[in-house]
């Protein structure tokens, strides 16, 4: 049984549970797709669409490998009914986007209220509370919106 939660994931009851890593696996839960999961994959932040599935489920690779056919068919077609569009396309075409060129250090960034130098937002960028940039361009009524 393949259960749907009102936050858009999927729980998948396995026909065949099995033990792993000290525990009892009888279902693998798979939460929705975020918005961020599409940026990262396009960043190529995943390497594979199994380091993709495994952030799905919040479980360790171990568990995923250990998962038996035809559980596993049931686990990857729920999997792929959760991805865009565009990621589904990608995976059936074995395209995993990686990083390309140098990637900087990530530093911390001291957060300012303020637009000064070094302040956040950085300069050129929309901060907190600003208005979108398209809300005064014509053919664009966000007006009526709830």
């Amino acid at each position: 049984m393949i259960v749907h939660d009102k936050n858009g994931g999927r729980t998948i009851q396995l026909y065949l549970p099995f033990d792993v890593l000290g525990r009892r696996i009888e279902s693998i839960t798979l939460s929705p797709m975020k918005f961020g999961h599409t940026l990262l994959w396009n960043e190529g932040h995943y390497k594979t669409m199994l380091e993709l599935l495994i952030d799905f489920a919040g479980v360790e690779e171990a568990v995923i490998r250990e998962l038996r056919y035809p559980d596993t068919d049931r686990v990857l077609e729920a999997f792929m009914t959760l991805l865009t569009p565009q990621i589904r396309e990608d995976i059936t075409n074995a395209v995993v986007p990686q990083k390309t060129g140098p990637q900087p250090q990530e530093q911390p960034q001291e957060r300012a209220t303020t637009n000064g130098s070094g302040g956040y937002p950085p300069q050129g960028m929309q901060g907190p509370g600003d208005p979108l940039p398209f809300d005064n361009q014509p053919g664009f009524d966000m007006s009526e919106e709830p």
